[in-house]
């Protein structure tokens, strides 16, 4: 089963970025302690835990604390548009049309195509699904590089599996997307190999 995984954002400082998330989440567990007594009393009170102490219930809450807030960081709050304008990663998800030409078509296979590319994207990690009539590609590694005075490009290798009845030969492939400024659309090429030998270029339109 397909799912997402890793992205490399060239010029982005995530470690740092970890490390803000991490000085948060301490000042959060630290100010959630002083409900450490609280909650050792309903702890005892419901006989789950006779006597709780501090010693466990401070480094529970420590690491909730930085889940909660590397969690709502990662999914949420990277996507806020001043964030983004700190961060510098561009908000790629949604499903966009495509328009493909294949430049060097095999015996029997048309060279122009239509599908659908689906990107979803977190701050750590993204998933490219492009769906066309005869098969489906997904993503297994990614990058994105800022273009300075324009959008950015989305690097990622992929797999290629073909539906049913289709007579496509699985295969690997990495593709190069160049958006523009706006994010409302992008071009690039896509190159195939270990089963199918062909290139091409895809053009992507109208974001949902």
């Amino acid at each position: 089963m397909a799912t997402d995984h890793e992205y490399a954002v060239i010029d982005h400082p995530r470690a740092a970025i970890g490390r803000w998330l991490g000085a948060v989440a301490g000042g959060v567990a630290a100010a959630s302690t002083l409900l450490a007594p609280a909650l050792t009393d309903w702890f005892d009170k419901l006989h789950l835990a006779i006597g709780t102490p501090k010693a466990v219930i401070i480094p529970v809450t420590a690491g909730m604390a930085f889940w909660a807030v590397h969690t709502a960081f990662d999914k949420l709050i990277w996507r806020w548009a001043l964030v983004r304008m700190f961060l510098k990663i561009p908000d790629l998800n949604g499903v966009w049309l495509v328009e493909g030409v294949t430049k060097n078509p095999v015996e029997g296979a048309p060279d122009t195509w239509q599908g659908e590319l689906r990107i979803t994207q977190s701050w750590e990690k993204i998933w490219v699904q492009l769906k066309t009539g005869q098969s489906v590609s997904t993503s297994k590694a990614a990058s994105l590089l800022r273009e300075p005075g324009a959008g950015c490009v989305l690097m990622y290798s992929y797999r290629n599996e073909p539906r049913m009845g289709e007579q496509i030969t699985p295969h690997v492939g990495y593709a190069e997307l160049t958006f523009d400024q706006g994010l409302t659309g992008a071009e690039g090429d896509y190159f195939n190999s270990k089963g199918r030998t062909t290139y091409g270029r895809m053009t992507l339109t109208g974001r949902k």
